[in-house]
C-alpha cells in the first residue's frame, strides 16, 4: 500500500509541475505579445478589403517572410498546376537512368 501511495504522490507532483510549466509558458507568451505590440496596431486601424487577389496573397506572404526571416527575395512564383509535365518527364528520365544495363570494366 505504501508503494501505491508513493506512486500517486509522484503522479500528482508530475501533474502539478506540468501545470506550472504550462502557466509559465502562457505568461511568457502574453508578456512577449505586450512587448512586441506596436503603437500603430491601435483600435483605429482600417480593416482590409473583403476581396483579395492573388497579388494581395503574394504581398502578405512576402511580408510574413520578411517579418520572420528578415530581408529575403522572392525568386519565382507560379501556379502549382503549371510545370507538372516538366516535373513528370524529369522524374521519368531519372528513373529510366537506373534501368540502364551496366557494363563491367
Amino acid at each position: 500500500m505504501a508503494a501505491v501511495s508513493q506512486i500517486l504522490l509522484i503522479y500528482s507532483l508530475t501533474i502539478l509541475l506540468s501545470l506550472l510549466v504550462a502557466v509559465l509558458i502562457k505568461g511568457i507568451v502574453v508578456v512577449s505579445g505586450w512587448l512586441h505590440r506596436r503603437p500603430t496596431e491601435a483600435v483605429g486601424t482600417p480593416a482590409p478589403p473583403a476581396e483579395a487577389t492573388a497579388r494581395d496573397d503574394i504581398a502578405v506572404i512576402a511580408a510574413a517572410v520578411y517579418a520572420m526571416a528578415g530581408a529575403q527575395r522572392v525568386v519565382h512564383i507560379e501556379d502549382v498546376s503549371r510545370g507538372r509535365t516538366w516535373t513528370a518527364s524529369g522524374r521519368a528520365a531519372h528513373y529510366a537512368s537506373h534501368h540502364v544495363p551496366r557494363h563491367k570494366h
